[in-house]
């Protein structure tokens, strides 16, 4: 169960993490590998992982898999303090068996600790409103640690900082206190700090509109309907949770090179719990004497429609569902297993790739050489020792001439490998095989394939020798 391939991003950080396990890192090195800036924690919690559970795909997934079941339980517990358990139970329903969560929730990534972060920030808010100064104290600095950890788990969760940061101006605006601006003023120059670097030259605004207004319109509408039906009640909280929403989409549309849902997943999150009060406010309002009608009304037709949830398990929950091509779901797995057995001293072997993501966990080792689009020059690798980096066609074609033997890993998609090196593998090199998708997920290909060099003719000349012989 869940030992199905990793996609790249998801083997990188686990094969950095099994290093640290093995010994060949020290934690110092791993740490300040490229890449693993922006999820140090997160890098350490796979380690740990890996450490109690053993070397698979499952013991990374194991993190995700724990605060998908966490977050059932919180935005459950939510849902009953804003209006009552039947809006919990559809809430619970909605976020057990979403689509978008269950793939994530079954990823060897962080998006969905982020996810659940955000609902555990508004149960932690929620209660500064409800408690006394003396608990008030502890409160903060509980907040404050998870805003951290979300930071170190993935950058992204900076932003949180804009829930926090906001609700305490407001409660500063009302109260006339001045101490909450100034770490108001002090979180808000963090953020700032950290995206100053990030200029506004991209528009996803297309990608957000049709995400959230096309693929999930009904459940934005209900999601926005419930967060007016909450605010006279929660004005601070509401205010906080949408002065964060629109300082995530703007960022997310206007301040990133590319648009992933996980970006914003924590969103969604939110949408559920504000979507299933707003139906049992309906409830409540409608048929006051049995306000569980509505949800359960509710919850029966998402059921018997299908819309965006999942209604029997499965043994793969496919991420891009949602949006073609968010994950590159190559079976990277079965592709290196194929490797290692049809050339078992592939650890000597002169090797050819295009990214350094996937190389360690399923290798074992990394590639001799890697070629990136738009390198013009050739260049170290920032990770790979003795490893250059290279762009042209000519400076393939010199690695083929000054190595008799060799091996190149095509990803045959619109990759990181050059396309013309693609078409003079395909005509110039033989193919060895090619894995065509991950099995779970047939009908999403992201083919693999391994072309090699030089070994045909060795075997002609061994055949010729023996012939000689006798």
């Amino acid at each position: 169960m869940f030992l199905f391939s990793f996609w790249a991003d998801e083997a990188f950080v686990s094969g950095i993490a099994s290093q640290l396990i093995l010994g060949k890192l020290n934690l110092l090195q791993a740490l300040n590998i490229p890449g693993i800036s922006y999820q140090r924690l997160y890098l350490i919690v796979v380690a740990m992982f890996l450490k109690i559970f053993g070397m698979s795909e499952f013991s990374v997934r194991l993190f995700s898999i724990i605060f998908f079941v966490l977050g059932i339980l919180l935005i459950f517990v939510l849902a009953k303090k804003f209006v009552n358990i039947y809006g919990a139970v559809l809430a619970s329903f909605l976020f057990m068996c979403s689509h978008l969560n269950l793939s994530y929730a079954t990823q060897a990534k962080p998006y969905m600790a982020i996810e659940v972060i955000i609902l555990i920030l508004v149960v932690l808010i929620m209660k500064l409103s409800n408690n006394k100064d003396s608990q008030k104290i502890f409160i903060h600095l509980t907040i404050v640690v998870l805003l951290v950890v979300s930071y170190l788990l993935q950058k992204i969760g900076v932003f949180f900082c804009v829930v926090y940061a906001s609700y305490l101006l407001i409660i500063a605006n009302r109260r006339k206190e001045f101490f909450p601006l100034l770490i108001v003023t002090v979180l808000f120059a963090l953020l700032f700090i950290f995206q100053h670097k990030q200029p506004i030259f991209f528009n996803h605004t297309y990608q957000i509109v049709k995400l959230f207004l096309y693929k999930y319109s009904i459940i934005t509408v209900c999601a926005i309907l419930g967060l007016l039906a909450t605010y006279r009640k929660n004005k601070s909280i509401v205010l906080a949770l949408v002065t964060y929403i629109a300082v995530l989409l703007f960022s997310v549309m206007f301040m990133g090179y590319s648009f992933n849902i996980r970006y914003v997943l924590s969103l969604f999150g939110l949408m559920f719990l504000f979507f299933a009060i707003f139906w049992a406010k309906v409830g409540e309002k409608y048929f006051p004497k049995q306000p569980w009608i509505v949800p359960l009304v509710v919850m029966l037709l998402l059921y018997i429609s299908g819309y965006k949830i999942v209604r029997w398990p499965q043994a793969y929950y496919n991420p891009n569902i949602d949006k073609y091509g968010d994950v590159q779901i190559a079976n990277y797995k079965d592709f290196y297993a194929k490797l290692k057995n049809r050339f078992p001293n592939y650890q000597s072997l002169y090797v050819v790739n295009d990214i350094v993501d996937t190389d360690y966990w399923y290798f074992g080792r990394h590639s001799n050489a890697y070629f990136m689009k738009f390198t013009a020059k050739p260049y170290p690798h920032t990770l790979v020792k003795n490893a250059m980096v290279y762009g042209t066609l000519s400076d393939f074609k010199k690695i083929v001439s000054e190595h008799p033997q060799g091996l190149l890993i095509m990803e045959d998609w619109q990759s990181f490998l050059p396309d013309d090196i693609k078409e003079y593998a395909k005509k110039n090199l033989k193919l060895e095989y090619r894995v065509e998708s991950l099995k779970e997920a047939p009908d999403d290909p992201w083919p693999l394939a391994l072309y090699s060099w030089g070994f045909d003719e060795v075997k002609t000349l061994e055949r010729g020798n023996v012939q000689t012989r006798q």
